[in-house]
Formats: structure tokens, sequence, C-alpha cells
């Protein structure tokens, strides 16, 4: 089992209501963001302005958990998700080197590095992750499944972030038809 992200590309508008929840709900320090919004340009033909919300993707083979010499990082069997225990980290940095959708966030404060571990508290007592929670546009959802029984409609790639097929990053994006012109 695969807890994943799911991203309906067609209904944010970028009120980076899910950033403030996650920095607000875990913590972080100002200006460490573990879910970022990035604005991206017009794209195919279509004039209308994407934005794409995204953290950590709790790769299926994450290069972070390998890349890290202190084993300060986890994929849990139960549901896929990869937790990050500081007291292990020894503020390398060498997970940020090997994962290429910049997931994991230098903190100068701590001299350690952290990122999104998908609210795994919050899961734990039955609530939403807190990004989930807030999204006011219902663009972002979080589901834990069989990554080879989804949805077709449950896409791999969005503009602004490439799927890697030997990392499998169990984000999912589903594109509402005005993106996909009009089908």
């Amino acid at each position: 089992m695969q807890r994943i992200f799911i991203f309906d590309v067609g209904r944010c508008f970028g009120c980076n209501g899910c950033s403030a929840a996650c920095a607000n709900a875990n913590h972080t320090p100002g200006g460490l963001l573990w879910r970022t919004v990035h604005k991206l340009p017009p794209h195919d033909g279509d004039n209308r302005t994407i934005y794409l919300s995204i953290s950590c993707n709790h790769c299926d083979n994450p290069p972070c958990v390998a890349g890290c010499p202190a084993n300060a990082l986890e994929k849990r069997d139960s549901d896929g998700i990869v937790i990050h225990d500081p007291d292990k980290c020894l503020g390398c940095q060498y997970c940020r080197m090997v994962c290429p959708y910049d997931a994991i966030k230098w903190d100068e404060i701590s001299g350690l590095v952290s990122k999104c571990h998908f609210c795994h508290e919050r899961l734990a007592e039955g609530r939403e992750p807190a990004c989930v929670e807030t999204c006011f546009a219902g663009a972002l959802k979080q589901e834990l499944v069989t990554l080879d029984e989804l949805p077709v409609e449950y896409e791999k790639e969005s503009p602004g972030l490439k799927h890697i097929e030997s990392m499998g990053p169990a984000v999912r994006f589903i594109k509402s038809s005005s993106l996909k012109g009009g089908e």
C-alpha cells in the first residue's frame, strides 16, 4: 500500500493555503516550506495560468532514503510514507543532493534537513494532512492505494512535474477537460 497525494490541476487557483497550513501545523521556521505552490506559464496553446502544489512525493523507490548515510530517512512499510528522524540526521544534505524534486529542505536554524511527513500524526488520529484539510478549492486530496490499481483519470505527470519511473513518485494528477484541450 502507498499513500499518495492527488492534485486536481484545474481546481487550484494559487491561494497558497496549503503551504501556510503545512508550515503552521508543522511549526517550520519562517521561509522554510515543505509544500510550495508554483505558478506555471500557459502551455499547449491554453492561455490559462496553471498552479502546481507540490511537496515530498513519498516515492516508491526514494533516492533520499538510499542516499542517507545516517539512516535518518525511512520508508514505512504500512503506507509508504517517507519519514525523517532528526535525531539521526547528520546535516550532511546528501538526501537533498539526490532528490530531483527539491522536496527536502535545509533548516539553517537547526543545521538539519526536514521534509513533508504526510502529517502522519494527523492521519493516525483519523484527520487529513493540514494541506489537504485546508485546500479551499478541493484541489488536493490523499488516498491509501495500491499503485498498480489506480483509476485511469489519475495521471503520473503534470506540467511542471516529470514522473521519474525508476523512483515512482507517489503523487497523481487530475487534469480538468479544459486543460486537456476540451476532450
